[in-house]
Formats: C-alpha cells, sequence, structure tokens
C-alpha cells in the first residue's frame, strides 16, 4: 500500500503524454492479515471505511488512474465497493500521510513482500503453492508466538499434501519471470523451508 509500490517514472512519463491508465489493484492478501498497529491507524481515523477500501482509495487517488478494477468474492465486497465509489472523493493529504505510516509498519513486518497475485504458481513445474507459502511465512514471522507458529506449521504440512513443498523447487526460475514484483522467489524457498520443514511435527 505504500507509494514505492507504484512505478513512478512511468506513470509521470504517461501523464506527460496524456495517457490514462486502468489499475488492478491486488490487495486481498495484504488486508487479510494486517499488523494489529497498522489497522488500528486506520480504523482511527474512519471506522466506517474497511481496510480494503483505503487500498482501493489510494490507487484511484492517483492523478491520470481512470478505472480500478478489484476482484471480489462476496456480496458484502461488492457492497462495500460501490457504495464509496458511487461518489468517489481522492484521499485528502492527511489520510494519504496516515496510510504511508501504516505502509510503513506493514513493510517492516513483512518478510517477503509478495501480493498474493498468484501468475507465479501456475509456472512451477514442482506445484508449490508459491503464495500461500509465503503468507504462511510472513505470518509466522509477524506474530512469533508459540500458538500462532504451531498453527503456520500445520497448515504449511497440510497444504504440503497435495501440492509441492518449498524443498522441492528444482530452482528453474520460471516463476520469477512470472512475478511482478520480480522476488527472488527461489531463495524466498528455502527460507521458508528452513521455517517449516525442520522438527519432527513436519514433514
Amino acid at each position: 500500500m505504500g507509494a514505492d509500490t507504484i512505478k513512478a517514472p512511468i506513470l509521470s512519463q504517461r501523464l506527460k503524454v496524456r495517457i490514462s491508465y486502468s489499475c488492478i489493484s491486488t490487495i486481498c492478501t495484504a488486508v487479510a492479515d494486517l499488523p494489529e498497529e497498522a489497522e488500528k491507524l486506520l480504523k482511527d481515523c474512519h471506522p466506517d471505511w474497511s481496510t480494503a477500501s483505503w487500498a482501493i482509495r489510494f490507487v484511484a487517488s492517483q492523478e491520470g488512474v481512470y478505472r480500478v478494477l478489484s476482484g471480489m468474492n462476496t456480496l458484502e465486497q461488492v457492497d462495500d465497493n460501490t457504495t464509496y465509489m458511487q461518489n468517489f472523493q481522492p484521499l485528502t493529504a492527511e489520510e494519504q500521510a496516515l496510510l504511508q505510516k501504516a505502509a510503513g509498519i506493514i513493510r517492516a513486518q513483512t518478510a517477503i513482500p509478495c501480493t498474493g497475485c498468484g501468475y507465479c504458481a501456475p509456472e512451477c513445474p514442482k506445484n508449490i503453492a508459491i503464495p500461500n507459502y509465503f503468507a504462511l511465512y510472513n505470518g509466522e514471522k509477524r506474530h512469533g508466538s508459540a500458538n500462532y507458529v504451531r498453527s503456520y506449521g500445520l497448515y504449511y504440512n497440510s497444504l504440503a499434501q497435495v501440492r509441492g513443498k518449498a524443498s522441492d523447487c528444482i530452482k528453474c526460475g520460471r516463476c520469477e519471470k512470472a512475478c511482478p514484483q520480480h522476488l527472488a522467489i527461489r531463495d524466498f524457498l528455502q527460507d521458508v523451508a528452513a521455517a517449516f520443514e525442520s522438527g519432527p511435527e513436519h514433514l
């Protein structure tokens, strides 16, 4: 949700030649496990705004954006989006600053900056659930308590029964070519394997 996630030089060049653009907002992973400190900042400012709406409002507030595409899975999400987008008002300078502060908290507590878009997974010849594993890894690092760690480990084991394990990576690099964030996925999978595939409770 930080401004650095938008490629400013590219957008500024488009604006110079008066090219408008659409944006696809990948937010589900980012807001599903928001750090409590960041969520409190946003809720204290606007208790009636959903955390997802902050992300979409941020994108829609950027100069030159004329359409924001947001995937929705429930009627509640449709209602939420249409409610504030019907008469959309860009974020104020104060709201932008607050969002940047929340983004800083998120970045500081996110070990792997994966958005969960899922473009990498279909490319993997070993059927590794890459974004799912990254989300589990981030959750374990963020929470850290024994109960949370055990829960994440159990979920990893369950998922690895039907998908490839992180350690099954053959380092072909196809996932990294598909990643819009240009993440070092192969290196991160090694971190995931070290976290979830050691000890008697793991596979």
